[in-house]
């Protein structure tokens, strides 16, 4: 008996240390029902149709292009800089190699062609006035790395560029003070 009470009292105390379990209150919320949500006895069909495999067949996956969020440039590239058109550069290919058999005259003939297709191209200048430094006509190295400086924009290789021609330029015709402002130049435009 006392085995019996003393598990009686242990199963009280048991239950005493638990939590109490409650249930949630139950809400009638079917003022809010459509006649949809409501339970009816009817059973309802639903028909569905076979998918079309014709129009499967020829479907395919289309992937939409992704903006990019960020768009890095080189620190030499301008931003605005548009792409040359390819008859110029053709043109600069075919007066490189004929500068490079040494026929200096055929490449000078087929930069002047580029500047008259694209006249606001410095690549084209600068290539024209390193002819012409290496023909010896100084005065127009110059001249025509002048113009192509103006028409660099924010391209400061290209003005590099462009005013080392000139620094060489204004030494060969024995102007050490210009050659020193070009040089300065184009230091400030990077080296």
């Amino acid at each position: 008996m006392r085995l019996g009470l003393s598990l009686a009292c242990l199963a009280i105390m048991v239950g005493c240390t638990q939590a109490p379990v409650s249930r949630p209150p139950v809400v009638d919320a079917s003022w809010r029902a459509n006649e949809d949500d409501r339970v009816s006895s009817s059973t309802r069909i639903i028909s569905m149709t076979a998918p079309d495999t014709r129009r499967e067949k020829g479907e395919r996956n289309q992937a939409n292009p992704i903006e990019p969020v960020a768009k890095i440039e080189p620190i030499d590239q301008p931003k605005g800089q548009t792409e040359i058109p390819p008859a110029v550069l053709s043109l600069l290919e075919q007066a490189d190699q004929l500068r490079t058999a040494g026929d200096l005259a055929g490449a000078s003939a087929r930069l002047e062609r580029a500047q008259r297709i694209a006249p606001t191209e410095p690549e084209v200048y600068f290539q024209l006035s390193s002819v012409r430094l290496e023909q010896g006509s100084l005065e127009d190295a110059v001249n025509i790395a002048t113009q192509g400086v103006d028409l660099a924009g924010t391209d400061q290789a290209m003005k590099r560029d462009l005013y080392t021609v000139i620094a060489r330029s204004k030494d060969a015709l024995g102007d050490t003070a210009g050659a020193a402002e070009a040089r300065q130049l184009a230091r400030a435009s990077g080296s």
